[in-house]
């Protein structure tokens, strides 16, 4: 990575910073939402401090325009929100996002790499405790719930989707939430180990990064989130793409990463027939997202200038309904979400964030694993919605400021 600055960010501000970043995927905000409130507070003051010690220091990036459009989309849909409240929550969400992407920005690279050490080993402690849940931990849950003769089980399909049908969340409140955090991780962890690829230079230490991908690689899986599998084949495969001749040297990646799509698209087939091929099931993932999006088109057809405020497409989504579905939060669309919720402002705003992410991949050769971190993120994003949730969306932001 590079950075435009050799000074480093002020260790006040720093340590706490690593401290936070490294607890956040530890605990949900819809579990504790109190919590969550003081976190971004937090993030919010670490920014506003780098400002004032930094502020001679403050560069230029790219990325500064888009964040300026979606902040103001955000408060325009604000002012005209079916449920002010909510709107102002969410956009405090997001502030607190842009936060931490300046903070992040203003880091040397010395300090950047020690963040992205620190984020992948809070993703390994989460990942063993992951596994732990899929060999041993549900089943102790459902020894219990049957002990005590509890109904949860026949009652809940949350419970029956988690436990019986053994889909890991670690940390997480779903297997697809967990899934879209672990691609982050995944990424983070290649790049860690070709910065660190040669043996000999740096002893043992690559190995650690390896068993880092490999438990991650693992959990993912364990997720049994077909979206998130779909989103890392298809990173992977860019990866082959474009580093194949950079790759030629080191052969157990390209070899490792045709394994790893290999098994993906096999746990795809076996785990996930039934919803490929049973479109007319109400109950099926992808049939629900398909009425997700009818529905989001609804919407944004009868709200188009400023949507209906940010944080509050669950507000109106049961009256422009479309199909039978459950109930959601999200559009798990990015695009559909944003134009529902911040109009065409902010639409176009995340559209603008998007392509000058992706002029990244000619411009930032060096971050090209990083960069396909952030392109598998974008498109998990397409069919689900963990860039809205704060528990993975910190970290794309934090990407953002990493190249």
């Amino acid at each position: 990575m590079t950075s435009s600055k050799s000074k480093p960010l002020s260790y006040f501000i720093f340590i706490p910073l690593v401290f936070f970043v490294f607890i956040r995927p530890f605990f949900s905000g819809l579990a504790y939402p109190t919590v969550e409130t003081y976190y971004q507070n937090v993030i919010i003051f670490l920014a506003i401090l780098t400002l004032l010690v930094n502020k001679k220091m403050i560069s230029k990036n790219a990325f500064h325009v888009p964040i300026l459009l979606i902040f103001l989309a955000y408060t325009i849909s604000t002012v005209f929100s079916v449920n002010f409240q909510n709107s102002i929550r969410e956009t405090i969400k997001f502030v607190s996002f842009f936060a931490i992407f300046f903070t992040v920005s203003q880091l040397n690279e010395k300090q950047k790499n020690l963040l992205i050490k620190t984020i992948v080993i809070a993703s390994v402690i989460i990942s063993i405790y992951s596994i732990y849940q899929y060999f041993w931990g549900y089943q102790r849950t459902l020894d219990y719930l049957r002990k005590i003769n509890s109904d949860f089980l026949l009652k809940s399909s949350y419970a029956k989707d988690i436990l019986i049908a053994k889909r890991t969340i670690g940390t997480f409140p779903s297997p697809t939430v967990f899934g879209g955090y672990l691609i982050i991780m995944f990424f983070f962890s290649l790049h860690l180990i070709r910065d660190g690829a040669h043996f000999l230079k740096n002893g043992l230490r690559p190995l650690f990064w390896y068993a880092a991908s490999l438990l991650i690689a693992i959990a993912l899986i364990f997720t049994k989130s077909m979206g998130a599998w779909l989103s890392l084949t298809f990173a992977l495969t860019i990866l082959v793409i474009l580093s194949y001749k950079s790759l030629k040297k080191q052969k157990i990646i390209p070899i490792t990463t045709f394994i790893l799509i290999a098994i993906v698209i096999t746990f795809i087939l076996i785990n996930r027939w039934e919803r490929l091929t049973n479109l007319e099931n109400p109950q099926n993932s992808i049939t629900q997202r398909l009425n997700y999006w009818r529905t989001s088109m609804a919407i944004i057809k009868a709200h188009p200038i400023t949507g209906v405020g940010a944080g509050n497409f669950k507000e109106v989504f049961l009256k422009y309904k479309v199909g039978v579905t459950t109930n959601t939060r999200y559009a798990h669309n990015i695009l559909l979400h944003q134009g529902v919720e911040t109009g065409i402002l902010g639409l176009l705003s995340v559209v603008y964030l998007i392509i000058l992410f992706l002029r990244k991949f000619k411009e930032d050769p060096k971050n090209s694993i990083i960069l396909l971190g952030g392109l598998a993120f974008f498109s998990h994003n397409l069919i689900d919605n963990t860039y809205f949730i704060p528990q993975v969306g910190l970290f794309f932001w934090i990407l953002l400021a990493l190249i």
